[in-house]
């Protein structure tokens, strides 16, 4: 599952805002915001690819990991 907590945290260290992100991505800025707020928990492989790439992170370190 996406972490939006993460896209936000990452989002801010590189001193973007949501538009920013928005026009990296092409994803609406309306979107990466509910991604932030974990409205939106299951974004497609390729919102999720486009959203590290846009950040400069690894996909990994979008995603929460299970507790085994």
């Amino acid at each position: 599952m996406l972490n939006g907590f993460k896209i936000r945290e990452m989002r801010m260290k590189k001193g973007y805002t949501t538009m920013d992100v928005s026009k990296l991505t092409h994803i609406s800025k309306s979107y990466i915001e509910e991604l932030e707020r974990g409205d939106k928990k299951n974004p497609s492989f390729n919102k999720i690819v486009s959203i590290a790439e846009a950040l400069g992170i690894v996909i990994d370190d979008l995603i929460v990991k299970s507790q085994s």
